[in-house]
């Protein structure tokens, strides 16, 4: 005798949840961007990680609107990260480069459930400031010592020129479906931010590479230090605007990933394998 259970497809709702947290992505790095570019033209001004984004967003005239849905559209995304990469939703394989990439969606969206998490604390009282540069691998550090900076900057290294090449390459346009009258410049917005978001993560690299004696173990450097780098190198002015800029056509893709993106959900329907065990 078999037990009909009513199970739902929930694919339709992944696509909204992945397409919603889209636009909160975007919301942050333009955001960020356009304090970066601001400061490399402002004396004394300051650059912003993600939860200061976070922060600046709630302190607009909409804040507490726009608090609501980040609170809730931060966790789609990062619960999109975890179905890329647990489900190989973009169908990237189980080689090595396949598994690399799934590793790299699967701490994307750790970091983004912390980005989540302290939104929420936010829309609840539970904390009134911005955090510090570093984000997730603050709360990580301790457990890895120093010694995690060098490994750290290779991973990031790697993931700056995973980002160069993307850019360059345009792979980024196989999960996208632009409209035809459109595409040039969309493509070249997307490019533009990829590029600005690999100069971060070498910067990253650079700041992780010479850790050992710059950084203490409780504070690892993150997006706000990579940018501050940035700023500092010759022409740094020159470099942090343009990041700037890029860091908010970065926040650009996101949106045009959330209009025109292919959200490729995976069955999650257990129907079928209830059947084949005789449910």
């Amino acid at each position: 005798m078999s037990t009909s259970l009513p199970v739902r497809d929930h694919r339709d709702a992944i696509e909204k949840g992945a397409r919603l947290g889209y636009l909160a992505r975007a919301a942050v790095f333009i955001v960020i961007g356009t304090f970066a570019f601001r400061t490399a033209f402002a004396t004394g001004g300051g650059t912003l990680s993600e939860e200061d984004a976070i922060s600046r967003i709630v302190a607009s005239p909409l804040g507490g609107v726009l608090l609501v849905l980040l609170a809730v559209a931060l966790p789609c995304f990062s619960l999109w990260r975890f179905v890329q990469a647990i489900f190989d939703a973009d169908g990237y394989g189980t080689g090595a480069k396949g598994i690399a990439t799934r590793i790299g969606r699967f701490v994307s969206g750790l970091t983004y459930l912390f980005l989540s998490f302290y939104a929420a604390s936010l829309l609840f009282g539970l904390s009134t400031g911005g955090g510090e540069g570093g984000g997730l691998l603050n709360q990580w550090a301790p457990l890895f010592g120093p010694w995690f900076t060098v490994p750290a900057g290779i991973v990031m290294l790697g993931v700056a020129g995973s980002q160069a090449k993307k850019a360059w390459s345009g792979s980024f346009l196989r999960f996208l479906s632009l409209p035809p009258a459109h595409a040039r410049w969309m493509t070249a917005v997307c490019r533009f931010g990829i590029a600005a978001r690999a100069l971060v993560f070498a910067a990253l690299a650079f700041l992780f590479f010479t850790g050992a004696s710059r950084w203490s173990p409780d504070h690892m450097p993150g997006l706000e230090d990579a940018l501050v780098a940035i700023g500092s190198w010759p022409y740094g002015w020159l470099l942090l605007s343009g990041t700037g800029l890029g860091l908010v056509a970065f926040g650009a893709y996101a949106l045009i990933l959330s209009r025109y993106g292919h959200i490729r959900s995976p069955d999650l329907d257990p129907t079928d394998a209830l059947k084949r065990m005789g449910a």
